[in-house]
C-alpha cells in the first residue's frame, strides 16, 4: 500500500481511546506508516530514476543503420553474446530478419566492412541432426523478442524460450522448450561461422555435460585474425550426440578443421529447461572452463542476470539526467550504454593474458601493476574521441585502457603481427588516446615506451593519399607532446616540424566547385579540377571534409585560410551547403570549430541541429547518395541512425552523448572540452573523484538551444570551453539558453581557447 501525506495526516487526526489502543501501539503503527511511506516513495523514486529503463537495444539493429546488436553484453566484457539471422548484418543480427540461426559470441558493435566476430554459434531446436545452418535455423516470434541491458529473450516458432545473459568472460544460456514437445530436443555447436572466414577449430567432448575447444577466426581481409577457446558446461546431461567435419558425420568425440560441429540430443523423459555456461579465454581450454565455473558460479541465471544489470546500472548511473523528454533520454542512455561495449577485456580472471601480435607467449598483469586489468579490441581510427568521455567518467578503466594500448606498442614487434587475442579493426590514432590519459593526469604507466611507440606510430605511417599526409602530421602530434612533456630537447624540432607539415599541403589559390577561392588541402598542395569528387585524393571522403581535419592547430589552420572570420564563413558555408557527412568520423568535430573562430553562438547552432534535429545529408561513406536524405540523424526506433551510418565502435554513439551534454573534444589530445548546446535541463556526472558536476541549461528546449549566458560555481562564466580539472573537482555550470543567438558570450579575447592563446 501506498502512504500520501494526507493519509498520514487523516490518521493522526482520528481521536483514539484509551481502551482501544495504547500509546505505545499508537507509535508502532504510526512508524510503520511512516516507513510504508518512505518505502514506497524511495521505490518509486528508484524505478524513475533507473537509467536502465531508458536502455534499447533495438535502436540501431534494423538495416544499414548502426550495424548495433540486441544481444547480452556486460561494460567493457569480452563476450558479446547476441542472436545471429539470416541476413548480411555486420554484426549478426537486422531487426526486420525472419530467421534466428543461433547465438554468437563474439562481434564488434558498429564495426564497418563485413563484420568482425560471429564466431561460436550455438541454437536449440527440435528436430533431427543436420550440419547445415540453412537448415537449422528457424523462424523466431517478433512479438516475443525483448532486450534490456545484459538480457535478451526470444521465443522461436517451435515454441522454444531462449534467453541470454553474459559476465565479464562468460555466457549464459536457457533454454525453456515446450513440455508438450518432448521428442528430437538438441543443442547444436556450429564453429565454422564467422563473419569474415573460419581458419580452423577444434571440439573436445569432455563428457556428457561439458565441451572445450577453439575457434580461430579471421576478423578482416588483410589476414587478422583471432584465437579463443571456449568451455561450455550444461546443466543437464545430453543423450548422444553426433560430430561432424566438413560432409563427415559420426560420434568421434574429437574433431579439428575449419567446418566442424557438434548436435547434442537431449532425452525426452529430461527436464525442459536447460541452461549452459559458456566461457571464454584467449589463454587455454582450461582457462575457459574456469572462466565457465567461477564467473558464473551456480546455475542462477536470474541472478547472473541481476548482477549484469546492477554492473550496467551503476556504469550509466554516473550520469543522471532530470528533465527533458523520454525520447532524448533513451537516446542518451542507449548510447551511453553502446559507449561502454569496446574495448574487451582480454586478460583472465586468473591474472594471465596474450598480448597482441603474441600467440605463443603468456603474461601475467601483476608484471605490470597490481591492478592492471589487459584489454583489446579497437577501432580507434573512428572511436578515439570517445575515449575523452571514458577519460572523464572512468578514469581508472581509462588507465587500463592505456597501459594496454602501451603493453601494445611494447610487444608488436616479433611474434605474428596478425594476430589478437579478440576480435580487431584499427589502431591510428592510439597516441591521442595515450595523450588524453596522460594531460589528464593519468599517467601511471611507462611513459618511454609510450613515446618511443607513438613515434614509430608517425615514422612509419605509409602515406598513399592527401588524408594520410594530414593524419600523419597529428601523429606527430602525439609525439611532440610527450617529447615535450618528457623534456625530450633533441626530439622536439623535428618533431614540430612535422607536426606543422600540414601547411605544405594547403593549395591557396584551389577554388571550389561553385567558384569561390577558398583554398584546400590538395595533393602536394596543387590545383585539382574537382574538391567534391569522392575518395579520389582522400579515404572515404572529399576535399571539404579533410578541410579541417588540423585538430591539433586549428589557429595554423586559420591563418593559411586568411583568417578566424575567413574560416568562420568558409565552415558556415560548409555546413549551409550540407557538405558536412555526419555519417563518418573525418569531419565530426566540425560542428564545434566555431568555438575557436569567435563564434561560440554556431557552434550551438549546428551541435543542436546534428544532435536533435532534422537535416540534409548528400553523401555515404562513398560517394554521394542517390537523392538526398532527409532526417534526423539519431532516432529512438530500430533503425536508430539515419541509413548507411555504422556505429564504428562506440564512435557515434559517444557523440550524441558529449554533445547532448554540451561538451565535445574537438582534440582529445588536448585537457579541456568544447562548449556546444546541452539539451537537458539537468545533468548531473557523478565523478570517480568524489564529486559531483551539474551541467543546468535554464530554460532549454528545441527552439532555445543558444546559450544567452553562463555561470560557474555562481560566477560569470564567459568562455567557450571548460578544463577536464574544473569538470573532476566539482561545482555547477548553469547555462541561461534562449531562442536567439547572443554573439557576444564567449568571445573574449582573454578567455579565447588555449589552442590560440598559446600561439
Amino acid at each position: 500500500m501506498f502512504y500520501t501525506k494526507q493519509t498520514i495526516k487523516l490518521f493522526l487526526k482520528q481521536p483514539i481511546t484509551k481502551p482501544t489502543m495504547t500509546n505505545k501501539t499508537i507509535k508502532m503503527l504510526f512508524l510503520a506508516v511512516l516507513i510504508g511511506f518512505v518505502s514506497c516513495t524511495k521505490s518509486k523514486k528508484t524505478e524513475a530514476d533507473d537509467p536502465l529503463k531508458y536502455v534499447d537495444p533495438f535502436i540501431c539493429t534494423e538495416g544499414d543503420n548502426g550495424q548495433l546488436y540486441p544481444g547480452a553484453s556486460y561494460p567493457f566484457g569480452m563476450v558479446q553474446l547476441s542472436p545471429e539471422t539470416e541476413g548480411d548484418s555486420h554484426v549478426g543480427y537486422y531487426y526486420e530478419n525472419e530467421y534466428i540461426e543461433g547465438f554468437s559470441h563474439l562481434r564488434i558493435p558498429g564495426g564497418g566492412s563485413q563484420g568482425k566476430g560471429g564466431g561460436l554459434l550455438i541454437k536449440p531446436g527440435i528436430g533431427t541432426f543436420t550440419s547445415k545452418i540453412n537448415e537449422f535455423r528457424e523462424k523466431y516470434i517478433k512479438s516475443e523478442e525483448e532486450a534490456s541491458a545484459g538480457y535478451y529473450k526470444l521465443v522461436l516458432e517451435s515454441g522454444i524460450k531462449a534467453e541470454l545473459t553474459v559476465t565479464q568472460r562468460a555466457g549464459f544460456h536457457r533454454y525453456t522448450f515446450p513440455e508438450q514437445k518432448k521428442k528430437d530436443r538438441y543443442i547444436v555447436v556450429e564453429l565454422s561461422h564467422s563473419y569474415v572466414g573460419m581458419l580452423d577449430a577444434s571440439l573436445n567432448m569432455k563428457n556428457d555435460q561439458e565441451i572445450t575447444g577453439m575457434i580461430k577466426s579471421l576478423h578482416n581481409r588483410g589476414g587478422g585474425y583471432h584465437k579463443m577457446y571456449f568451455a561450455i558446461v550444461s546443466d543437464v546431461p545430453f543423450e548422444s550426440f553426433t560430430s561432424w567435419k566438413g560432409e563427415e558425420t559420426g560420434s568421434l568425440p574429437v574433431r579439428e578443421g575449419n567446418n566442424i560441429g557438434v548436435w547434442l540430443n537431449f532425452p525426452e523423459n529430461g527436464k525442459s529447461t536447460v541452461q549452459l555456461k559458456v566461457g571464454l579465454s584467449p589463454v587455454s581450454e582450461e582457462q575457459a572452463m574456469a572462466e565457465a565455473i567461477t564467473e558464473i558460479k551456480d546455475w542462477d541465471f536470474d541472478k547472473i542476470r541481476n548482477e549484469t544489470a546492477s554492473a550496467w546500472r551503476d556504469k550509466l548511473a554516473k550520469m543522471e539526467v532530470k528533465g527533458g523528454s523520454d525520447e532524448f533520454k533513451t537516446l542518451f542512455y542507449t548510447h551511453l550504454y553502446h559507449s561502454y561495449l569496446v574495448p574487451n577485456i582480454s586478460s583472465s580472471s586468473a591474472g594471465t593474458y596474450r598480448a597482441a601480435h603474441q600467440l605463443d607467449s603468456l603474461y601475467y598483469t601483476k608484471n605490470t601493476a597490481p591492478d592492471f586489468d589487459y584489454y583489446s579490441t579497437w577501432s580507434l581510427w573512428d572511436d578515439f574521441r570517445k575515449y575523452s568521455l571514458v577519460s572523464l567518467m572512468e578514469p581508472g578503466i581509462t588507465k587500463n585502457i592505456v597501459r594496454s594500448l602501451v603493453d601494445y606498442y611494447k610487444h608488436r614487434k616479433g611474434g605474428d603481427s596478425k594476430y589478437w587475442p579478440t576480435p580487431q579493426i584499427r589502431m591510428e590514432f592510439t597516441g591521442a588516446v595515450i595523450m588524453d590519459a596522460w594531460n589528464k593526469g593519468i599517467r601511471d604507466f611507462d611513459a618511454e615506451t609510450a613515446f618511443q611507440g607513438m613515434k614509430e606510430d608517425y615514422e612509419k605511417m605509409g602515406v598513399r593519399n592527401l588524408s594520410d599526409k594530414l593524419e600523419k602530421a597529428y601523429h606527430a602530434n602525439f609525439a611532440l607532446k610527450m617529447a615535450q612533456s618528457l623534456g625530450k630537447d633533441d626530439e622536439i624540432k623535428a618533431l614540430t616540424d612535422s607536426t606543422m607539415s600540414y601547411k605544405n599541403l594547403w593549395c591557396a589559390g584551389q577554388k571550389d566547385n561553385q567558384g569561390n577561392v577558398r583554398g584546400f588541402f590538395t595533393p602536394d598542395g596543387k590545383p585539382v579540377p574537382d574538391v567534391e569528387e569522392f575518395e579520389k585524393y582522400v579515404y572515404e571522403g572529399n576535399l571539404w571534409h579533410y578541410r579541417w581535419f588540423v585538430l591539433h592547430d586549428i589557429n595554423g589552420l586559420a591563418e593559411l585560410a586568411g583568417g578566424k572570420e575567413k574560416l568562420s564563413d568558409d565552415l558556415e558555408y560548409f555546413f549551409e551547403h550540407d557538405f558536412y557527412m555526419h555519417l563518418n568520423e573525418p569531419d565530426i568535430h566540425a560542428p564545434f570549430l566555431f568555438d575557436y573562430l569567435g563564434k561560440p553562438y554556431l557552434t550551438q547552432k549546428w551541435a543542436r541541429t546534428f544532435t536533435t534535429k532534422e537535416v540534409v545529408q548528400l553523401y555515404h561513406n562513398h560517394g554521394f547518395f542517390e537523392k538526398p536524405v532527409v532526417n534526423r540523424i539519431y532516432r529512438a526506433d530500430p533503425k536508430g541512425y539515419i541509413e548507411s551510418m555504422d556505429d564504428d565502435a562506440g564512435a557515434m554513439s559517444s557523440w550524441f552523448v558529449m554533445s547532448a551534454m554540451g561538451l565535445f573534444p574537438s582534440d582529445p589530445v588536448e585537457p579541456y572540452y568544447l562548449i556546444g548546446s546541452p539539451i537537458f535541463p539537468e545533468l548531473t556526472l557523478h565523478l570517480d573523484s568524489g564529486n559531483d558536476f551539474k551541467i543546468i541549461a535554464n530554460n532549454v528546449s528545441e527552439d532555445n538551444f543558444y546559450i544567452q549566458s553562463a555561470k560557474l560555481n555562481g560566477k560569470e562564466f564567459n568562455q567557450p570551453w571548460i578544463e577536464y580539472q574544473t569538470l573532476m573537482a566539482g561545482g555547477i555550470l548553469e547555462f541561461e539558453m534562449g531562442s536567439q543567438p547572443n554573439k557576444q558570450w564567449g568571445v573574449n579575447s582573454e578567455n579565447m581557447l588555449p589552442a590560440f592563446r598559446n600561439q
